[in-house]
């Protein structure tokens, strides 16, 4: 039976799941369809009993769910109460095995799984123990895990006896730690602790730095006989120290503890809680790079614990692996790491990230395969960001031999021949210029398999990438000034960079750089009037175009291109009306020639949607080369043409408006 058919008798089941297609991040649709089942459970449990298939397809929201956001504790306990309602304890306590292995550094989740574990008796004493202390290695650390300690102790209690030394060396563990309840438990180990002799409760080799350390002016020949002796006095000062040392770091610990975010929400966390966080990482690192013998378990948990409310951002994920790569840390938890970021929690647009992964492999591993296997992925799942084919192709550049890389740049050109041939006219090549070079045209064959598996990958917004990276390299490593210029003018016409900002801006600033005016007219002529990138970017290019020419021009030149400059004046003007956009209204028109949008304008009455048979027009315009000029006679009154029009009725393109 299928999902749909299932679902029919459940109307606000099926309307749920309609909003969470239309929106999957909504936490409020996901909290609706939760609670939905919930109430499902208790008011038709027999129902759901008795219908495996109508079970499964609940579960299977919860699943969804949380294998897309495993951070999420409160949905997994609610999956928990709600197996064990319809399925019974066992089921619902491999619910909990399943959350602790995809979510480890959860202190809730494993309360929950440890005191079901015990309630029930579904483990032996020496599986408890090995569980116990994996827990400890994952939440001991927390500063709330007392709920935790409180278990472990428990158990070592009843296993051991409260006076064991098994006990005790739990209790001691406890202690070091700088918890929020430190107290409860120094308490209970300063009773116990007379029992026991310092060497039962501290290794004699940190005991002896301990007596190095304070017995600064004694020279102590026999540290046997010394700690023999003191033992007792030992017991008091070594742990009244560490007592004071825990007080302090908990005091201090908690003005963090009580400002950060510490649970998991689809919405993105705030920059004051980015903030909270980092500063209390600081503190931390700070801490221990002071003390060297303090457990760095510590700082490691505090990481975990952080990354629960911001793993949706790359700051912390950047800040930890880091500070894992600086500090000798494991090479298979930095690559989970990076792993859990790029393919779980991150979004696609946060490259930084992915940049810091493809660097590892590359510095630290060596793994130049890994490193482009990464570049194609995102690439496949960012199909319009010029950004990474920049990257990719910088990446395959450096890795090549000089001759190679030469080859490679070949293959770029071919690619872009290749995109034109396929997507619009190839037929673009300058008959004015030849190029210097034998054109990338005459042989398309790619060589290299990269850039062959990259055509596939690019398109429209991305292929004019290929160029500016081929450029780039024949201006900044090759110097060749004419095969770079070749290249830029020879895809000026092409569908490749029609809608690419790179091959545009760096088009411009290469003429730029060499200060060709005409060539870039011409750049200027074709971005304003048949390119396809937004109004911000054409108009910047166009402000900084009419600066150049501004400072540039002679006084004949100035008059030649006065009307030109006017009109771009206007058309970046924002307080201009749309109306008065010469090249705006060409590019909407589909490319037609300016001159035919001007004769549109000129019969347009203020307003796009009406026009009349002529407007009163100016007839002895001042040109922008006579304003610069410094003349002491007044310039004439304005003479106008079409004047006798000026009355006519206007007419409305819609008659309806």
């Amino acid at each position: 039976m299928s999902d749909n058919s299932l679902l029919h008798n459940f109307p606000q089941w099926e309307k749920l799941l309609g909003k969470l297609e239309d929106d999957p991040f909504s936490d409020i649709f996901w909290n609706e369809l939760i609670m939905h089942h919930e109430k499902l459970a208790n008011e038709h449990a027999d129902l759901l009993r008795s219908r495996k298939e109508l079970r499964l397809l609940m579960y299977s929201d919860f699943d969804r769910l949380l294998t897309k956001y495993p951070y999420y504790a409160k949905y997994w306990t609610r999956y928990t109460k709600i197996v064990k309602l319809l399925e019974g304890v066992l089921p619902s306590i491999e619910i909990l095995k399943r959350a602790t292995v995809v979510f480890p550094h959860s202190l809730e989740l494993w309360v929950d799984y440890l005191v079901n574990l015990l309630t029930n008796r579904v483990k032996s004493d020496d599986e408890i123990q090995k569980l116990l202390e994996h827990a400890e290695d994952k939440v001991g650390f927390h500063f709330l895990a007392h709920d935790f300690w409180d278990i472990y102790l428990k158990w070592a209690k009843s296993r051991f006896g409260q006076n064991s030394i098994e006990y005790v060396k739990v209790l001691t563990k406890v202690i070091k730690i700088p918890l929020h309840q430190y107290a409860k438990y120094n308490e209970e180990f300063q009773k116990l602790s007379q029992y026991f002799a310092v060497l039962d409760l501290v290794s004699k080799e940190e005991l002896i730095l301990y007596i190095e350390g304070k017995k600064t002016k004694d020279v102590i020949s026999n540290y046997d006989d010394y700690i023999e002796m003191n033992s007792q006095d030992l017991v008091k000062d070594y742990f009244g120290d560490l007592l004071k040392e825990v007080q302090i770091r908990s005091q201090e610990k908690w003005k963090f503890e009580s400002i950060v975010r510490t649970s998991f929400t689809l919405s993105m966390v705030t920059n004051e809680e980015l903030v909270n966080w980092n500063k209390y990482l600081d503190y931390e690192e700070a801490y221990h790079s002071k003390m060297p013998n303090s457990n760095e378990k510590e700082l490691i948990s505090l990481y975990e614990r952080a990354l629960i409310p911001t793993c949706l951002t790359s700051d912390i994920w950047i800040r930890y692996n880091r500070y894992l790569i600086q500090n000798n840390g494991q090479r298979n938890h930095i690559i989970a790491n990076f792993n859990k970021a790029c393919d779980h929690f991150v979004p696609l647009d946060s490259k930084d990230i992915r940049y810091m992964y493809i660097r590892y492999m590359e510095l630290k591993e060596k793994n130049i395969e890994s490193c482009k296997s990464i570049y194609v992925s995102t690439i496949e799942k960012l199909p319009n960001d010029s950004e990474l084919i920049d990257h990719y192709l910088e990446f395959l550049i450096n890795h090549e031999s000089k001759e190679n890389q030469r080859t490679l740049i070949d293959d770029l050109i071919k690619c872009a021949h290749l995109f034109n041939k396929e997507y619009g006219s190839d037929n673009h090549l300058d008959k004015k210029r030849k190029p210097t070079h034998n054109s990338a045209k005459n042989n398309l064959e790619i060589n290299s398999p990269e850039i062959r598996h990259l055509k596939g990958l690019i398109n429209f917004w991305t292929a004019g990438q290929l160029i500016v990276n081929a450029c780039k390299y024949m201006w900044f490593v090759d110097k060749d000034i004419r095969r770079t210029r070749d290249t830029f003018m020879s895809f000026l016409n092409t569908e490749a960079v029609k809608s690419s900002k790179p091959y545009w801006f760096m088009a411009f600033k290469f003429e730029l750089s060499q200060r060709n005016k005409k060539n870039l007219t011409h750049i200027i002529q074709q971005v304003r009037s048949y390119s396809t990138l937004s109004i911000s970017a054409i108009n910047l290019l166009l402000t900084e175009y009419t600066a150049f020419m501004l400072k540039n021009l002679s006084a004949s030149e100035l008059k030649q291109f006065d009307r030109d400059l006017y009109k771009n004046i206007i058309e970046t003007d924002f307080q201009s009306s749309t109306h008065m956009k010469t090249y705006l209204k060409t590019r909407l028109a589909g490319g037609s020639d300016s001159e035919i949008i001007d004769k549109r304008l000129l019969r347009e009455n203020g307003h796009p949607a009406a026009t009349s048979e002529g407007r009163p027009q100016i007839i002895n315009s001042i040109l922008l080369t006579e304003v610069t000029k410094s003349e002491n006679d007044p310039y004439p009154l304005p003479r106008f043409r079409n004047v006798e029009k000026a009355g006519l009725n206007v007419k409305h393109i819609h008659e309806s408006l």
